[in-house]
């Protein structure tokens, strides 16, 4: 007789057949394990590619960490903090600045953009009691990051810098008292470690090139002077005076890696090369801007006139004039090289290495925008509620979105998934509220009123802030817990 066995769906297996279907089983686990392993581990790529994505977009001018609907307050932003938050710099992960203690001492702090915890401190100057009464000038305090070498970046053990210019001179409204002395620090943007510590010509205004420093300020003849020196060892590279009188002021900028900007306060520039050779001689501008990464200087003349046009300058290439007033991109990923944005109602674009014509908005639009994925994300000129994505190769509108009344002004950020829409109080409101669109159809996707009855909502860098008023500043840090 042969044994039987009734499984629950009441089919009969033979003890014969025991084996064979006890092989099929395992084979059957087997397989679904290996698919199961399959989804898992390509859910991981998936993710790990994301998060490189969203790692490699962090690090573009103007773009912010993820930002989810659970946004709300990380830390509050005190009166000694407020200046390493607006003028510092932004450089591992960190925020550097200088601080003025209640004491009047400074330090150069870092600060994590998540806490506002301090992660290390480095003394700068003894207390100063003149620093903090009411109503003294404040002392001319600033940092930048110190770009890297050309090989820089890919050598063992190459941490990044932070300069710091350290200046007595005392500047207010109605009153300017020329600096007596400067220093430039250096510290290392990890830990704080002091790299270097030099004196420096008495300065109002500084910029860093890789392994230089320009410091300048107003002569007390009213000359400008500036002078470049080597960024840790002090040694002076190159000196230059203004031959024009009257400067009532201006500052030093960087362009790119090679070029220095002297900009003068009655709207005059003059661009000098990393040796002191002039490459642009004193020449007059309406406005002049940077890119988001300072790699280029856009200078526009002939807006008086009617006429506008913008001399675009890079080092290393000959320069470009754009008819118009460039737009201004608060982020942009690259992803429309070869094509200037062109202020207007509506908008144009313009090819970058000739200047022709390519496309003319069929909406009106303004700026500042954000460029992303070939997409050109701006406000409406007739309806600063309203926020319109065009296509950055036609010019034709991809979608449109209406947020708020017609007197609700629209800031625009974006962590490189979703766009973000700051937008002003309605009427009768208290507090403004941050909305969070699809990039790719302007579907909304959440809103939350900003926290304490907050007006505004903007980027300090990396960092993503609130404030009320006319003029704001940040009070709060906002993020995703």
């Amino acid at each position: 007789m042969q044994q039987v066995e009734v499984v629950d769906d009441g089919h009969l297996i033979s003890a014969a057949d025991g084996p064979r279907a006890s092989g099929r089983a395992r084979r059957w686990v087997a397989v679904l394990l290996a698919v199961t392993l399959a989804l898992v581990g390509a859910q991981l790529a998936l993710a790990a590619r994301d998060r490189a994505v969203s790692a490699r977009f962090a690090q573009l001018p103007g773009a912010l960490p993820p930002v989810e609907a659970d946004v709300g307050v990380l830390w509050r932003v005190d009166d000694a903090d407020l200046a390493v938050l607006t003028e510092g710099a932004q450089v591992a992960g960190l925020v550097v600045g200088v601080r003025t203690g209640l004491d009047g001492a400074q330090d150069v702090v870092a600060l994590d953009p998540r806490t506002g915890a301090d992660r290390w401190t480095t003394p700068l100057s003894d207390a100063n009691p003149a620093r903090v009464q009411p109503g003294a000038p404040a002392s001319v305090t600033s940092c930048a990051p110190v770009p890297p070498e050309p090989s820089g970046p890919e050598q063992p053990g190459t941490e990044p810098l932070v300069a710091c210019l350290v200046s007595d001179a005392s500047l207010s409204i109605g009153s300017r008292r020329p600096p007596g002395t400067s220093r430039v620090v250096v510290v290392d943007a990890v830990d704080g470690r002091v790299v270097a510590d030099r004196t420096a010509p008495p300065a109002v205004a500084f910029a860093v090139l890789p392994g230089l420093v320009a410091v300048g300020a107003r002569a007390r003849d009213g000359h400008a002077e500036v002078t470049v020196q080597d960024l840790l060892t002090g040694e002076v590279r190159w000196h230059r005076r203004s031959p024009e009188l009257d400067v009532s002021g201006f500052d030093v900028v960087a362009v790119g890696d090679h070029l220095v900007g002297v900009v003068e306060a009655d709207s005059h520039v003059t661009l000098l090369a990393a040796d002191g050779t002039v490459t642009r001689e004193r020449q007059r501008y309406d406005r002049l801007s940077r890119d988001e990464a300072s790699t280029r200087l856009e200078i526009l003349s002939g807006n008086l006139a009617f006429r506008p046009v913008t001399t675009i300058v890079q080092p290393g290439r000959a320069d470009v004039r754009i008819r118009g007033r460039l737009v201004r991109r608060a982020v942009d990923d690259g992803s429309l090289a070869g094509i200037e944005l062109v202020e207007g109602s509506p908008m144009q674009a313009r090819d970058a290495a000739s200047g022709d014509k390519l496309w003319q908005a069929d909406r009106h639009t303004g700026g500042p925008v954000l460029v992303l994925r070939g997409l050109v994300y701006g406000t409406s000129v007739n309806m600063p509620g309203e926020i319109v994505a065009i296509d950055g190769r036609t010019g034709s509108v991809v979608w449109s979105a209406d947020l708020g009344a017609y007197d609700q002004q629209a800031r625009l950020m974006t962590d490189g998934r979703v766009l973000l829409v700051g937008l002003a109080p309605a009427q009768g409101a208290a507090e403004g509220s941050l909305v969070a669109l699809s990039l790719a159809d302007g579907q909304r996707l959440w809103q939350v009123p900003l926290p304490d009855g907050l007006s505004a909502v903007w980027t300090e860098g990396h960092v993503l802030v609130a404030g009320a008023g006319s003029e704001p500043t940040p009070a709060v840090v906002l993020g995703s817990p």
